[in-house]
């Protein structure tokens, strides 16, 4: 109880800095480097490049709506304004005038469509078969977009969809100047230029991206000169380029630095706690034998003890779980803390339920990076506990997805973040039809009304009544019991002091938002 009231002090004690950093002047000028644990071959938004490279687009980029993260509203971006039809089909897009890509061309209606189009332009010079990520926006849910003059776009939907305006603030909703689709064509991911605060100076492939304020930016000039947003091999080395000052702002430091840094009054580096958007649970495939079993699924779950995780192996930086939603999220249903609560003599009891001889053998895989080695450490524990043998699986990432994808691990631990405020980018992966990819549970008898629900999340477009499907879709997941739930994470956001503005909502996401972060030296 002492340790929690400590971490929740240390949570408080950073909201006050915070908010007293945020009652200052903003200042104009500076650099901020921000470290990353990947960056990619290319900026092309029709492919995934790691969170380095999805920090640059961020920074680069905008598309017709931004995302709040607080709210989980859309908000105005390239387009000032926006109307929808009475039957949620027609949504009518008005775009700011005399607004310019970052290499002068104009941003237009018609460039907009073309951009928006592009995955499905097979005669574009910029088209690259297979860009994956651009299906994120609904295009098989598209009936026409269109410009109907040089600042109007129009819309139509097959059927509405309650995430259409939020899929937009995704990096593949993004608008890339068509100028610069024309000039580089197929390499235009190595040549970006789209219409968001900060533009590309340099972008070395695999190394670093060195951006420069927006001089033109329709909101006005971010406060920062310039961002380099720049790869490190690995924890370590992010950390001691951070402990360093070679480093302004990461997330990517390792977890079991966080206690260090904030009891180190002399240092310059403070710890901003993020919103608890990412949600850290352990998948159960129910083709395993005996995770095949109910019984022994619910009994992983009981045996689990969320409190020492958070504790021991999170800081303190985490929130007691529910469900596959987090509190943030439009439908939450707190109820689900019941289900996801420690309780060893359950456990025990649904064991012996279940017939089968113990100590049970289970297998738990994961990721040899982050804070999963020790998380597993402590699930070993508490399984063996009720009646478990436990084998700890530890994996390079690609051996890790393999593996999962397959269907070959029993339990594994993963995470699953959002990259809008919405509740359908967390709900799909219980879909067999999109997700199950990490519980195999597409065998199961509720699994088809559980695909219907997920759908229905989307297809139902008053908050009200989608927040009534949210929650049915969480109370028949818990009960099949495909997955236990570790905890909401408040990902650290490790930040030199002289950097301020810092984002605690969408960074938490790994939505790195620096439009409004400054420097105060």
């Amino acid at each position: 109880m002492l340790r929690k009231m400590l971490s929740l002090t240390l949570v408080l004690l950073l909201i006050l800095v915070s908010g007293s950093v945020s009652a200052q002047e903003p200042r104009q000028g500076g650099t901020l480097v921000v470290a990353a644990e990947i960056m990619g071959d290319s900026l092309d938004i029709g492919f995934w490049h790691g969170f380095g490279g999805l920090h640059v687009i961020d920074s680069i980029g905008e598309g017709l709506v931004q995302a709040d993260f607080e709210t989980g509203a859309a908000k105005p971006g390239l387009a000032e304004s926006w109307t929808i039809s009475d039957d949620g089909l027609v949504y009518t897009f008005n775009i700011r005038p005399d607004m310019v890509f970052h290499d002068g061309e104009p941003v237009t209606a018609q460039a907009v469509v073309r951009s928006m189009l592009r995955p499905v332009s097979t005669d574009d010079p910029s088209y690259i078969e297979g860009m994956y990520m651009y299906f994120n926006q609904g295009f098989d849910n598209w009936e026409s977009l269109e410009a109907l003059d040089d600042l109007t776009v129009q819309l139509t939907l097959k059927q509405p969809n309650a995430t259409q305006l939020l899929v937009f603030t995704r990096p593949d909703g993004y608008i890339i100047s068509p100028k610069a689709m024309d000039e580089y064509g197929q390499e235009v991911g190595l040549n970006m230029s789209m219409a968001g605060p900060y533009r590309v100076e340099r972008f070395v492939p695999g190394q670093e991206a060195v951006l420069a304020a927006n001089e033109d930016y329709w909101a006005g000039r971010p406060w920062l000169d310039q961002i380099i947003i720049r790869a490190w091999p690995d924890e370590a080395s992010i950390l001691a380029a951070l402990e360093a000052g070679e480093v302004d702002l990461t997330l990517y430091a390792p977890f079991t630095s966080v206690d260090r840094i904030t009891a180190d009054e002399g240092d310059d580096l403070r710890i901003e706690v993020g919103a608890p958007l990412v949600n850290l649970f352990m998948p159960l495939n129910v083709t395993q034998a005996p995770l095949d079993n109910v019984l022994v699924r619910r009994a992983v779950n009981h045996a689990i003890d969320r409190d020492a995780i958070i504790e021991g192996g999170l800081s303190g930086l985490a929130q007691h779980p529910a469900s596959i939603l987090g509190p943030n999220d439009l439908g939450f249903d707190p109820a689900g803390m019941e289900t996801s609560r420690y309780d060893p003599d359950l456990a025990r009891e649904l064991l012996a339920e279940s017939g089968l001889e113990t100590p049970i053998p289970v297998t738990v895989t994961f990721e040899n990076n982050r804070f999963w080695p020790l998380l597993a450490e402590l699930v070993a524990v508490d399984l063996e506990a009720v009646g478990f043998d436990v084998t700890l699986d530890r994996l390079d990432t690609g051996s890790f997805l393999g593996k999962v994808n397959e269907g070959l691990a029993q339990i594994s631990m993963t995470q699953r973040s959002t990259f809008l405020p919405d509740p359908h980018d967390k709900a799909i992966i219980l879909n067999t039809v999109y997700g199950g990819g990490q519980t195999h549970h597409a065998g199961l008898e509720s699994a088809a009304y559980l695909n219907e629900l997920v759908d229905n999340g989307i297809a139902v477009v008053d908050p009200a009544a989608r927040a009534e499907v949210y929650q049915e879709i969480q109370a028949l997941a818990l009960d099949m019991m495909i997955m236990a739930y570790l905890g909401y994470l408040q990902p650290p956001i490790f930040v030199r002091e002289h950097v301020q503005g810092v984002d605690t909502q969408g960074t938490a996401a790994g939505r790195a938002n620096f439009r409004n972060v400054w420097l105060d030296q």
